[in-house]
């Protein structure tokens, strides 16, 4: 799933506004792992799970058990702490679908609780060819991406990364080559045994290796403002599914900002709609 870049948010100068328009940085990490400490036959361990420290193996094992398993649920939460003023929190919940032809698709809705105010939900569809599509009164709606700085394009850009975030396949090939492996360690996710590995990634390096234009200027602007690293975790259970990813990230000027995606049910049977049929 193509990343959007982190320069989407335009005149709005909101903590919150930037911070949203930024996750399609921050998530960029969620599910990397690096081949710096060797193979995962050279790492096996007396007790517990098999580990994986080559970037490949890991691909090759997680990529091969999302396409035999197709559809999970999603849960996402998050926490926006601003240089000012109380936090706002950030949550979803949808399901996800490995396309046969490639892709994925999400329906979720997302839920803004801005410090003070009332919650605010709304549901999104992503298509696989990266269209984000939002649920209004009359239906299913085209966001205009290309719209920079107005709020459509946050939503869009939020919503987007949502999805990057739920595919965690995806940014392990995108940026296995600019992520270090800090550790993998035994751990539990609601009590199921999984890996937990923890990722660096090397912004400079991401930048250099970036194909896209947009998300390599995105990249090179959080590094030139200081934020040079990326730490994120990613739970794997004995399966290979993905358990769970998790981000934070230091923005200067903006505050902090921590995102979590849960994932349940591997398998089981999905409703994502299409904009022609949905309501």
């Amino acid at each position: 799933m193509p990343h959007r870049s982190g320069s989407a948010a335009g005149p709005a100068r909101t903590p919150l506004a930037l911070a949203l328009a930024a996750i399609a940085v921050l998530v960029i990490g969620a599910g990397v792992v690096s081949c710096a400490r060797g193979n995962s036959e050279d790492a096996g361990e007396a007790h517990g799970l098999p580990k994986y420290y080559a970037a490949a193996d890991l691909l090759t094992a997680v990529t091969q058990r999302q396409h035999a398993d197709r559809t999970a649920h999603l849960s996402l939460s998050g926490r926006v702490d601003a240089v000012e003023g109380a936090p706002t929190a950030l949550g979803g919940d949808g399901a996800l679908r490995v396309e046969q032809g490639g892709g994925l698709s999400v329906q979720f809705v997302q839920t803004l609780s801005p410090p003070g105010g009332e919650p605010q939900s709304t549901a999104f569809l992503v298509l696989p060819n990266g269209q984000v599509w939002r649920q209004g009164d009359t239906g299913w709606t085209r966001i205009d991406e290309a719209a920079t700085g107005t709020p459509e394009k946050i939503l869009a850009t939020t919503a987007a990364n949502v999805v990057a975030s739920a595919d965690p396949t995806a940014n392990l090939a995108r940026y296995r080559d600019a992520a270090l492996v800090a550790d993998a360690a035994d751990d539990a996710v609601g009590g199921v045994p999984a890996v937990r590995y923890l990722v660096v990634v090397d912004l400079v390096r991401a930048a250099e290796l970036e194909q896209d234009p947009a998300v390599q200027e995105a990249l090179r602007t959080q590094a030139g403002a200081g934020v040079t690293r990326i730490s994120s975790t990613l739970w794997v259970d004995a399966a290979n599914r993905p358990l769970r990813s998790e981000t934070r990230q230091t923005m200067p000027g903006i505050g902090t900002l921590a995102l979590t995606s849960d994932y349940r049910d591997w398998g089981t049977p999905v409703a994502i709609a299409s904009p022609g049929t949905a309501a």
